[in-house]
């Protein structure tokens, strides 16, 4: 028998891992033809970034080795290869994974024989059938070689099959012998319930194909009832849009039948389809009815016309987005946005406004900002598209946020990130980063969101000016908040490592957002914070009774470790004002004496606790504030 191994390995979050899922879709869509298991044995799937040394090692006799390739894993699958290939010469090293272009990069390397295209299943079966039978590589569809002479060749597309026969890699015993051996891990899973897109942003490689096809519904249930089995916490849902058939209300029950029974998956983490507001809403309820969502995505990516048009997307009207918004508070669900900075077609100052449009349209709870990543496959790395827009990439360190995991090996990993295009300067790339810093700062994380609000409701300030002059205080301060926005802004200005986070051991040993270290930073020193606070809030001429007043309702509001219980009195009703679903201006809270009860849910007695579950994996939810979940807020007014 000739053994092929799988590899496909990621980093620890802490102690829990991914289950391998790419190569266990393959893995066990391979083993399912009897032709190919007569020949080949299949050793158990390498999941763990270990040395490349012990890996090859552990090895025995291989005679294919097939990596799973993205970027958090291109250089250590390539110093793995190549360890392979020179202790195994006649191995045949195949390289397949979103990393993998038909540009074929990849076979400019030696020691990498063969590269898969696409989808993996069929592809890889035809290939083992095609090796076992001696047939012409040519012959086989979806893969690219060098022939005997050096040439590259790239076979035609294969075009993408039927999934209703696809097996299971959870349910035919794939990661069974994974989950035995260790048992000091925790695993993070993936499934499916359709795979393909019908859209093409041109940042995005999720999807080769526009063919939507449904997995069987037998097979998506078997699969969430062996993870309910399995005591499995955290699922992520490989759909490009999910909520986009009436079916996944349908999956949605039956996931809140599970974690209603079991307790498990505890989280179930969709991309949810934005064409399908109703549905989506629907299956949002549900989910949150369990807690299983951290919230809904209610994505933009981008809010500058010129930019949509570049990249081949459309959005809600933001009349829309704000009716949609105020349905979510009305049934207390959370829901967040996101936004992309590089797009072509952006400027840092439609960036920065954008952010401000989507707070006057209510979106208070959760912001999240991320780089425009050129990614192998999508059609933004294309050539032609980044000479049009004078894409200008940098080579980074791969930036694995709460992980401290990915410095052990000495292999850094990589992203190539747009830096500037030609309507975004490098000097305005910084700036925008910092600007959203602060704004997902101060705003989405809750430092002085009841500040900002009030000021643009009663005093016409608007988002905008209110975080243009936050951040220009910041950057001047002379205490701890300047000295980590200027440190933040020489590691954007010059750096090309990638070191874009924060770390402080007190707060436990995992990377964190930029804005995320701040919050904390900012919680930890509290007293000084607050004195920045007023530094800066004192400009805005508020009243001084309603300023002392509102004073104590934000600072009380925001979580802080080692607290149980806040009471404390107000002379104004700030939790209706503020939980109004529409920015309305000229408008004040009712003058009304108010004794206010905050209850946490639970105590934390440590900082590293805390910053995991109410930072890391409460962000999204609004987990920083307690007014954002009025389950824990007693209001008695006199």
């Amino acid at each position: 028998m000739k053994n092929v191994y799988f590899v496909q390995v990621g980093f620890a979050f802490d102690k829990s891992v991914y289950l391998p899922y790419a190569t266990g879709t393959i893995a066990a869509y391979c083993k399912s033809i009897p032709e190919i298991t007569e020949e080949y044995a299949f050793p158990e799937i390498i999941f763990r970034r270990d040395s490349v040394e012990n890996i090859v090692e552990a090895m025995d006799n291989p005679y294919i080795a097939a990596f799973s390739t993205y970027v958090w894993n291109v250089e250590f699958n390539k110093a793995l290869a190549a360890a392979v290939k020179k202790k195994y010469p006649g191995c045949i090293i195949i390289f397949g994974g979103h990393s993998v272009s038909e540009r074929m990069e990849f076979l400019d390397e030696e020691y990498i024989d063969i590269l898969t295209l696409g989808e993996g299943e069929e592809t890889t079966a035809a290939l083992l059938l095609a090796l076992k039978n001696g047939e012409k590589l040519s012959d086989c569809c979806g893969i690219a070689f060098r022939d005997n002479d050096g040439n590259k060749i790239l076979t035609p597309d294969r075009c993408p099959g039927s999934v209703e026969n696809y097996p299971s890699p959870y349910l035919s015993g794939i990661f069974d012998s994974i989950i035995e051996k260790n048992p000091d891990l925790m695993f993070d899973t993936i499934i499916e319930t359709n795979r393909g897109c019908p859209y093409n942003c041109a940042y995005c490689d999720w999807s080769n194909h526009k063919k939507l096809r449904l997995f069987p519904m037998e097979k998506v249930k078997g699969e969430l009832k062996w993870l309910s089995e399995h005591k499995i916490e955290y699922c992520f849902c490989a759909d490009a849009n999910f909520g986009m058939f009436d079916r996944d209300e349908e999956i949605a029950d039956y996931l809140v039948e599970l974690n209603s029974k079991t307790g498990f998956p505890k989280v179930f983490r969709p991309c949810y389809e934005k064409n399908s507001a109703e549905r989506v809403f629907r299956i949002s309820k549900k989910l949150n009815s369990r807690g299983l969502d951290k919230g809904a995505t209610m994505a933009y990516q981008t809010l500058c016309d010129d930019a949509l048009k570049n990249i081949n997307r459309k959005n809600l009207t933001m009349e829309h987005f704000s009716s949609l918004l105020s349905e979510y508070t009305k049934a207390n669900i959370p829901t967040y946005s996101e936004l992309i900075l590089g797009l072509p077609g952006e400027t840092a100052e439609s960036f920065c406004k954008g952010l401000c449009k989507l707070l006057r349209a209510g979106q208070h709870n959760s912001i999240s900002v991320y780089y425009c990543e050129l990614l192998p496959n999508a059609p933004m790395c294309k050539p032609e598209y980044m000479e049009k827009f004078r894409i200008e990439p940098m080579k980074v360190s791969f930036n694995h946020i709460h992980s401290a995991s990915g410095k052990k090996d000495g292999i850094p990993e990589y992203s190539y990130l747009v830096r500037s295009t030609s309507s975004l300067s490098r000097d305005g790339w910084v700036y925008a980063n910092l600007f959203s810093i602060c704004l997902q700062c101060f705003h989405s994380l809750g430092l002085l969101r009841f500040f900002a609000i009030y000021c643009y409701r009663a005093l016409g300030i608007d988002y905008y000016d209110f975080y243009t002059k936050l951040l220009d205080f910041c950057l001047k301060d002379n205490g701890l908040v300047g000295s980590l926005f200027r440190d933040i802004k020489q590691k954007l200005d010059g750096s090309l490592e990638g070191e874009w986070n924060h770390s402080n051991p007190v707060f436990g040993n995992v990377t964190w957002f930029f804005e995320e270290g701040l919050f904390l930073e900012m919680l930890y020193n509290f007293d000084e914070f607050k004195k920045l606070a007023d530094g800066f809030l004192n400009r805005f001429n508020i009243d001084g009774k309603i300023y002392e007043e509102l004073k104590k309702f934000q600072f009380n509001a925001v979580k802080k470790p080692f607290e149980s219980e806040k009471r404390f009195e107000c002379g104004y009703g700030f939790l209706e004002y503020f939980h109004e679903s529409a920015d309305s201006k000229n408008s004040q809270p009712e003058k009304r004496k108010t004794t206010y009860i905050f209850k946490a849910k639970e105590k934390y007695e440590d900082w590293p606790r805390f910053a995991k579950e109410i930072v890391w994996y409460g962000r999204r939810k609004g987990a920083t504030l307690y007014t954002n979940d009025i389950s824990m807020i007693e209001a008695v007014s006199e």
